[in-house]
């Protein structure tokens, strides 16, 4: 009881503070009451007509993922729409034809080089040959024909060695192309990012440049967002933009670029808006829709007030100045 008492008096010591304390601002030629106000700053600022739309947030950078060769898929490692990390498999083609073309080269190659050193053998035995030849010509005892028809034998066989070189050369690069065809047989991720457009069956054909899906990548985007075209002409690159993040609260980007072209159907433009770099991961994806307030035209020079430490008095609206 004691308690309950207590609080009762300090509750009408209260209420007749309060009283005293309002009837403390009355005036004598109006009947005023004291206000609660917010007091700021007056700041001078360009001040803009904003228009309010809503954009959505689009890719910068994809990577398209694509077939370096001509082969069959053999495995699937992922889905479309899965989180990709850089260097994850992805897919894999089948070996066993680049495999046999491998081991053909190989063989070709042997054959040629045991072919070429049969050849340079019989060059020596013919060199031989053509000096001693020289010889018994300067003799006078075979005639000046039988040494050409030497010469014209060491010719072809120089010919068939310069076309065995040809070909080692040729092999070698055929070999090498299909050493790097067997890697491309398994397709990784070059970058992280998330998996669209990809359309690819167990035991389908693929051929050489064949678009398998685009990885968007993280973080790299940007806002896209159509103006009716008289309101796009007058936006200025490089102003401010308001992007909304939440309940009233927003952050600030900037126009990258306006799209000359007009969309004859809807009589708009298409507007670019950069992302601030504390822009949130959750929205930080593509599709997401964004609310914007885009300035529009050059704005104007204004003293700028908080509109908390605005008084409403019926019609009109009271700002006070507090000196010093």
């Amino acid at each position: 009881m004691k308690l309950r008492f207590i609080l009762f008096l300090a509750f009408i010591i209260l209420l007749n503070s309060n009283i005293s304390l309002a009837q403390s601002y009355k005036k004598k030629k109006g009947n005023y009451r004291p206000a609660l106000v917010e007091t700021s700053k007056v700041e001078k600022k360009t001040v803009y007509i904003f228009n309010e739309s809503v954009g959505r947030v689009v890719t910068l950078a994809p990577y398209v993922i694509s077939s370096k060769i001509n082969e069959i898929v053999k495995k699937i490692y992922v889905l479309e729409g899965d989180n990709i990390k850089k260097g994850q498999k992805l897919v894999e083609l089948e070996k066993k034809n680049i495999k046999r073309f491998i081991q053909r080269y190989k063989e070709e190659i042997n054959f040629n080089k045991v072919t070429k050193d049969l050849l340079k053998e019989e060059l020596e035995i013919l060199n031989q040959k053509i000096k001693r030849a020289l010889d018994l010509k300067e003799l006078k005892i075979i005639s000046e024909d039988s040494f050409d028809n030497l010469k014209i034998q060491r010719i072809n066989l120089n010919k068939q060695i310069a076309k065995i070189n040809f070909d080692l050369r040729k092999l070698f690069f055929l070999n090498l192309s299909a050493k790097e065809d067997l890697i491309s047989t398994t397709i990784y991720s070059p970058v992280n990012g998330n998996l669209t457009d990809f359309n690819v069956q167990i035991g389908a054909m693929l051929k050489k440049g064949q678009k398998l899906g685009t990885l968007l990548i993280e973080n790299k985007n940007e806002i896209e967002v159509y103006l009716r075209s008289e309101l796009a002409m007058k936006i200025n690159i490089g102003n401010k933009v308001e992007i909304r993040t939440g309940n009233n609260e927003f952050l600030t980007g900037e126009i990258r670029s306006i799209v000359g072209i007009e969309n004859i159907k809807t009589g708009s433009r298409l507007v670019k808006v950069k992302l601030p770099h504390n822009f949130p991961s959750e929205l930080n994806f593509p599709n997401s829709r964004i609310e914007l307030k885009i300035p529009i035209g050059e704005g104007k020079n204004a003293l700028v007030v908080n509109k908390d430490a605005l008084i409403a008095n019926g019609e009109k609206t009271i700002v006070y100045l507090i000196e010093k």
